[in-house]
C-alpha cells in the first residue's frame, strides 16, 4: 500500500513538473485551430503528433536519429578523454599549462559550427567529419571545468591524506581526482546539449542522413507538420539523455555536499 501511494506521488509530481509544457502544447493546438496563427506556417500540434507516429512507424526517424546520437556521442566520448587528460595535464604540468592556455582562451569564443563547411572540405560528408566538428565543440568546456576543478582541489585535503600515510604517488588517484570530479561533471554537462546542438547545425550545413538533414529536407519542402515532428522527438529525447546523465551525476557524487 505504502509502495503504490509512493508510485502515485512521485506520479503527480512529475506532472505537476510537466505542467508548463501541456499548457504550451494546449496553447499551441489552440491559436492553430482558431486559425490566429497559419497552419501553413505553424502546423497544428494535434497534425504533428500524427506525423510522429507515421514517422516512427516507417523506421525513418529512428534510422536518421540513431545516425544523429552516434555521430554526437561519438564526438562527445572523444572530447571528454581528450578533455580530462589535457586538463590534468595542464593543471599538473606548468609547461603544458604554459603552452595551451593562450590557444583555449583565443578560441574558446569561437562557435565551433562555423569550422563546419572548412571540415567537410578536408574529410567529406562523412561521419568523421560531423563526429569531428562534434569533438571540437564539446572538448574546450571539458578542458576548463577539468583544469580549474584540480586547481580548485583544497591543500588540507592534500595535507590531510599524507598525515593518515596515503602514499605522494596515490595521492592523484584517491584525493585529487574524486575531488575534482564534480568539476569535471559539470564539463560534461555543458558539452552534452552543445553536442547536441552542433551536430544539427552540422547535419545542415551538409549530411546525407541525421535528425539536421530531415529538418532541413522537409522545412525545404513545406512539409512543416513533418519538420515540427522531427524537432519535437528529438527534444524529448534530449531531454530524456539529460535526465539520465543527471541521474548518474548524483549517484556517482552521493559522497559530495554539494
Amino acid at each position: 500500500m505504502v509502495r503504490v501511494a509512493g508510485v502515485f506521488y512521485s506520479f503527480i509530481k512529475s506532472f505537476y513538473k510537466s505542467f508548463p509544457v501541456f499548457i504550451v502544447f494546449g496553447f499551441w493546438e489552440l491559436i492553430t485551430l482558431l486559425n490566429l496563427v497559419s497552419t501553413a506556417l505553424l502546423p497544428r500540434f494535434s497534425s504533428v503528433i500524427i506525423k510522429i507516429i507515421e514517422l516512427l512507424y516507417s523506421g525513418i526517424l529512428l534510422q536518421n536519429i540513431s545516425v544523429s546520437l552516434y555521430r554526437a556521442f561519438s564526438g562527445l566520448a572523444i572530447g571528454i578523454l581528450a578533455g580530462v587528460i589535457l586538463g590534468f595535464s595542464m593543471a599538473t604540468k606548468r609547461h603544458i599549462e604554459r603552452f595551451f592556455y593562450p590557444i583555449i582562451t583565443i578560441t574558446f569564443p569561437l562557435p565551433k559550427v562555423a569550422l563546419a563547411p572548412l571540415i567537410i572540405v578536408w574529410l567529406g560528408v562523412t561521419d568523421q567529419a560531423a563526429i569531428f566538428i562534434v569533438f571540437l565543440g564539446t572538448l574546450l568546456p571539458i578542458i576548463v571545468n577539468t583544469y580549474y576543478g584540480v586547481l580548485s582541489v583544497d591543500k588540507r585535503l592534500l595535507w590531510s591524506a599524507l598525515s593518515l600515510g596515503t602514499p605522494p604517488n596515490n595521492l592523484f588517484r584517491k584525493v585529487i581526482v574524486p575531488a575534482s570530479l564534480p568539476y569535471i561533471l559539470n564539463g560534461i554537462k555543458i558539452a552534452l546539449p552543445t553536442a547536441f546542438i552542433v551536430i544539427i547545425s552540422a547535419e545542415f550545413v551538409a549530411s546525407r542522413a541525421g535528425v539536421g538533414y530531415l529538418i532541413s529536407g522537409y522545412g525545404a519542402l513545406g512539409l512543416y507538420d513533418y519538420m515540427f515532428a522531427v524537432i519535437l522527438i528529438f527534444i524529448i529525447l534530449c531531454f530524456i539523455v539529460d535526465r539520465i546523465v543527471a541521474i548518474l551525476s548524483k549517484r556517482l557524487l552521493k559522497w559530495h555536499g554539494g
